[in-house]
């Protein structure tokens, strides 16, 4: 006989907020209903940490990288506009330069923060090898791009929808050199193809409008697809 098909029980997350990790893209985006769109950032994926006048980053491990980016964490202190938050975003160059025009340059013998610098200048899967991406400029400045926001003045909003976090996350972080926030489209999108493409980006994040945030867990209203390269 075969057994019923049984549900599987939501794995709730973490009680602790600083325990939570980002969350990651699990979907098809053919399958996502009310889908909004972003350019995918290239660089290191972070957890933001604002509380008490003092902003801690974390990667996707949980490892601490404060201390390498510590600009850009002043920044973010600078900029938020409530008493605390926990942001998912990037570290990255592209949110300051997109197309440098010339190659990047060999660090020899680098430090914890430069290699990471380096990663981040390199973290981005490149289009077709007919069609070359811009180069990015390393002497550009490291910034935080936030995509999403998952907690303000200690209520969650794992359980908001995603176009409510958006519109919080709006009203929560004043932008600028260190700190931007990432624009969305709604489909159809074949107008901010040809732009986006042109600023060296290769894939887009397809999300779904109405989804809620799993962190640490694979999320099927979150997906990646490339951008064709024609």
């Amino acid at each position: 006989m075969i057994p019923p098909f049984r549900h599987k029980k939501p794995v709730p997350p973490p009680a602790d907020p600083n325990d939570w990790r980002p969350q990651r893209f699990g979907g098809n985006y053919r399958s996502i209903r009310d889908a909004i769109v972003e350019p995918s950032w290239g660089g290191v994926r972070v957890l933001a940490r604002y509380d008490g006048g003092v902003t801690l980053l974390a990667d996707e491990e949980g490892v601490d990288c404060t201390a390498e980016f510590g600009a850009v964490a002043e920044a973010i202190a600078a900029g938020a506009r409530a008493g605390d938050l926990i942001l998912d975003g990037f570290l990255t160059v592209e949110a300051t330069q997109i197309v440098a025009g010339r190659p990047l340059v060999e660090i020899e013998t680098p430090g914890r923060g430069q290699i990471m610098t380096q990663w981040i200048l390199g973290n981005r899967i490149g289009p077709t090898p007919a069609t070359p991406r811009p180069q990015l400029d390393p002497d550009r400045p490291i910034a935080f791009v936030a995509v999403d926001l998952l907690r303000i003045d200690g209520t969650s909003l794992l359980d908001v929808p995603l176009l409510e976090r958006k519109r919080l996350l709006d009203g929560s972080l004043a932008q600028g050199e260190y700190v931007r926030i990432t624009p969305y489209v709604r489909p159809p999108i074949g107008n901010f193809l040809a732009t986006w493409r042109g600023m060296g980006f290769t894939e887009l994040a397809y999300k779904a409008a109405n989804g809620r945030y799993t962190p640490d867990l694979n999320n099927e209203t979150w997906s990646l697809v490339a951008i064709p390269m024609k």
